[in-house]
């Protein structure tokens, strides 16, 4: 890992956000309180200055500091930041069958080298903009066909996991600073996408445009809009409606930038990209959309029968299925533990990793699996309780090359990363379960009546269903039809495409967005009942 020099006109500045505008992720999902511990960095040489006290900050017995805690002193300094960076897990839907809800994938791979000299009147530029992970394509307009994709970790992640964390930095005169290492990324994700070009030399009607998909506070941030008013009731947001701006406002190698519509204050422009490209809205039979994230976005079409009506929510699940706020947390980059099963032996653990690194840490869909094996295993039980804490996972490491000690950084889980678990479980199945209510369903009769589930997002797209159901994070009924449950990959992304090959796709996306009815969960009964009963982990599949 090469070191970073902090030069002396830094001074003054908080270290996490001097990386931050230079495209250096550091995770700070604690938003900067100093409590997660994840933003340790290495001190070369130099003496910081804490953000609490003035005084310096004396480095641990690694020679660490935390990156939020510190001020960048006068003299200059010289770290070393340990690799969190990555894509995450990110997935592409390419083609999706509109009027039959039928969905076709292919993983994202990363940037090809495309020809340089094409001409570039005819490609354009997706964006989803996510909480944690960020994901790009370049298309042509012409044919329709993606040339190449590249994705990163959200450089925010500085400034906290999840958007209230966000909305508060905000609050506090961060916006410009999370707009700008916002765009640092967006400008070398197009460089990524564009190798070899200079758009210095590209006239203006030339330019390739953009679209872009998020959440409604990333799209606000990424305007340069505070999102302060859906930090507090009633969480109202400066707009929903599409924007569009001029590359040039936003100082992106770009003709037009294209905001996707959103539905409300939490569910944003990504949600209503899904619901165009999973056909929602004119399904013959019910469809549930979710995109479990920390957000835990949501859309219910009740199908033909039921007036095809749309129904959202959204429900605060927090960031621990993203791998924050657990102790060995961490998104969906190399080393981080992606899938757990059981063992030959009895008792026995086997996990694969990201990448086939050596283990890092765990990222969601390695936490849902490894929840869902300690039950199976009776290690712990339905309220979930730990015969020990920690939990450290000493199974063997599956590789392509076959089985494989488990690394010499233990990967532990707490019983305090459990509660954040079952929060955030019980929060996403209670919405679940709310939304159904709200149109006369519950989870059987949707099955009954041929309900189809879509799960977005690079997390949807890994999540073993079966590890899901044992949680009790998705409802059993899903189980009894095969093909109920389909990942969907990044709808977001797809959605964004559709907007640069389909001159009618924005205005679809508007009337989807117009259509919908939003329930606020925290009014509602069957939300609140259910969040407390599904807090508990099943007894048994």
């Amino acid at each position: 890992m090469p070191s970073i020099l902090i030069p002396p006109s830094a001074s003054g500045k908080r270290l996490t956000e001097f990386l931050s505008l230079r495209g250096i992720a550091v995770s700070a999902p604690c938003g900067g309180r100093g409590v997660c511990k994840k933003c340790r960095v290495q001190v070369v040489s130099g003496r910081f200055l804490s953000r609490i006290t003035g005084k310096e900050l004396l480095p641990d017995a690694d020679g660490c500091i935390l990156a939020c805690q510190a001020i960048c002193p006068s003299e200059g300094a010289e770290i070393v930041v340990p690799d969190t960076a990555g894509d995450g897990l990110t997935v592409n839907m390419v083609k999706t069958e509109e009027n039959t809800g039928q969905v076709f994938l292919a993983e994202a791979a990363g940037a090809s080298a495309p020809d340089s000299n094409r001409r570039l009147p005819h490609d354009g530029i997706a964006l989803d903009i996510g909480t944690t992970t960020l994901a790009a394509a370049r298309v042509d307009r012409v044919t329709g066909k993606t040339v190449a994709t590249v994705s990163c970790l959200n450089p925010q992640q500085s400034f906290g996991a999840d958007v209230i964390s966000r909305i508060g930095a905000c609050s506090q005169g961060s916006l410009a600073a999370m707009q700008a290492c916002l765009l640092t990324s967006v400008r070398e994700m197009i460089g990524r996408l564009f190798p070899g070009v200079d758009f210095s030399g590209v006239l203006l009607d030339a330019l390739p445009d953009l679209s872009v998909a998020g959440n409604a506070t990333m799209l606000h941030i990424f305007c340069g809009v505070s999102p302060e008013g859906m930090g507090t009731y009633p969480f109202t947001p400066d707009f929903t409606e599409t924007r569009i701006l001029s590359g040039a406002e936003l100082d992106l190698p770009v003709r037009q930038v294209t905001v996707l519509p959103s539905v409300s204050a939490f569910v944003g422009g990504d949600i209503t990209a899904g619901m165009l490209v999973c056909g929602l809205g004119q399904s013959p039979v019910p469809c549930l959309l979710l995109d479990i994230g920390t957000n835990g976005e949501m859309v219910l079409d009740t199908g033909k029968n039921g007036g095809n009506r749309l129904i959202a929510a959204s429900t605060a699940a927090g960031p621990a299925l993203e791998g924050a706020n657990i102790s060995c947390g961490m998104g969906g980059v190399a080393g981080a533990v992606s899938r757990v099963t059981s063992g030959v032996l009895p008792d026995t653990l086997v996990y694969r990793t990201i990448g086939d690194a050596p283990a890092g840490g765990i990222c969601g869909c390695g936490l849902i699996d490894l929840c869902a094996c300690l039950l199976e295993l009776e290690v712990m039980d339905e309220t979930g309780c730990l015969d020990d804490d920690p939990y450290i996972l000493s199974g063997a490491h599956s590789t392509p090359a076959g089985l494989a000690p488990a690394g010499k950084t233990p990967v532990k889980l707490t019983q305090k990363d459990i509660r954040e678990v079952q929060l955030a479980k019980s929060a996403l199945r209670a919405g679940m379960e709310a939304l159904l209510d709200a149109a006369g369903l519950d989870a059987c009769r949707f099955t009954a009546a041929g309900g189809k589930v879509f799960i977005a997002g690079g997390l949807g797209y890994y999540l073993d269903t079966l590890s899901a159901v044992r949680i009790g994070l998705l409802p059993p009924a899903f189980l009894i039809t095969p093909g109920t449950v389909t990942a969907v990959g990044n709808t977001a992304l797809s959605g964004a495409i559709r907007v640069l090959t389909d001159a009618s796709a924005l205005a679809k996306l508007s009337r989807l967005a117009g259509r919908c009815e939003c329930i606020e969960l925290n009014r509602s009964k069957v939300f609140n009942d259910g969040f407390i009963e599904n807090m508990i982990f099943p007894e048994e599949l």
